[in-house]
């Protein structure tokens, strides 16, 4: 495909350069960033949509990851929640199928959202029916779970250019208790980066979501949501608090659920002036529910560079929310 091609120029070319703008490169040699192999995260925003209407996307959104998985040099593909619509069986089977189809080719990270969860029994999604602990339990980048039955919170380890990676996934709205759990595995566990998958955490006034500072003024605060399936919530400032703010290796917080206008993208300084990129992505408020975007992730030696791609439309979305670049370091 034509912007396939043109994503991969970008990662193994960098930009053509010719004349004096080739000699002047050439004077900076010595402040260029060391070699270092690019690759890519996929991050799968809220697919509600396509598991309750248009599967057929879904569908084009997991092939497409398997069949360009080695192109682009496939590390790990995260999904930040609202999987389904209902919760139902029929979804989330759906769901599994696409969920085989990626992890044929790279680790997987899922999450709950709050459509994750029935409406009336406390915390109760069929995620671990259908991605169960065993399952991941067999993955070589397995690293721990909060409940030993259960996948709505687990952690995974990856070896990347010979650094170390840790992804934490966390339920909507974490509750305390998880909140305590992640921080203890970021104690115990030493990584080189850390990047945080959860459903609810930025806003797309590009701040986290704060209830005791912005109340209902962000929509869709956890904490808007109590009640009997989610008696006790954590909402993005809390998750910082808690557990980011005084840490220096966590890189990025990865989040949805935003369902207008679900785009948005900040840098936080944590301890030591670490930056930590908080980026939102959530589509389902668009034409088909999404219409099949996701994002791509490339991490270069010196950056991030993030693209909105649809394998349903064949298109990249280039408005400046969608396509941007975060400075980064190895």
């Amino acid at each position: 495909m034509r912007v396939l091609a043109a994503l991969l120029c970008l990662a193994a070319c960098g930009d053509p350069i010719a004349g004096d703008a080739a000699d002047a490169r050439d004077v900076a040699l010595d402040a260029a960033p060391p070699p270092y192999p690019p690759w890519t995260m996929v991050v799968l925003p809220d697919t509600q949509v396509y598991m309750n209407l248009h599967p057929e996307i879904w569908a084009a959104q997991t092939r497409w990851i398997a069949e360009h998985a080695a192109e682009l040099d496939v590390r790990m593909v995260l999904h930040v929640g609202d999987v389904t619509e209902w919760n139902s069986p029929a979804e989330w089977a759906r769901a599994r199928d696409g969920f085989d189809e990626i992890e044929a080719v790279a680790p997987l990270v899922v999450v709950t959202g709050n459509h994750d969860y029935d409406v009336s029994r406390t915390r109760v999604s069929r995620l671990s029916e259908y991605w169960t602990a065993d399952h991941l339990r067999a993955q070589p980048s397995f690293g721990g779970l909060f409940e030993a039955d259960r996948t709505d919170n687990h952690y995974q380890r990856f070896t990347i250019a010979g650094q170390t990676w840790l992804v934490l996934g966390l339920e909507w709205g974490p509750r305390p208790s998880v909140l305590d759990w992640a921080a203890s595995v970021l104690d115990a566990e030493p990584a080189d980066h850390v990047v945080i998958d959860t459903h609810a955490y930025l806003y797309n006034d590009d701040r986290r979501y704060d209830w005791a500072r912005w109340g209902d003024r962000q929509s869709w605060n956890p904490h808007w949501y109590v009640g009997t399936p989610w008696p006790i919530v954590s909402d993005g400032e809390e998750l910082w608090q808690r557990v980011i703010a005084d840490r220096t290796n966590v890189d990025l917080v990865v989040s949805g659920h935003v369902a207008v206008h679900g785009v948005g993208h900040a840098t936080s300084r944590a301890a030591g002036d670490h930056p930590v990129h908080e980026v939102l992505q959530d589509y389902q408020g668009d034409e088909l529910g999404g219409a099949g975007y996701l994002r791509l992730y490339t991490f270069f030696g010196d950056r991030i560079e993030i693209r909105t791609y649809s394998p349903y439309l064949d298109r990249f979305e280039q408005n400046p929310d969608d396509e941007f670049t975060l400075p980064w370091h190895p």
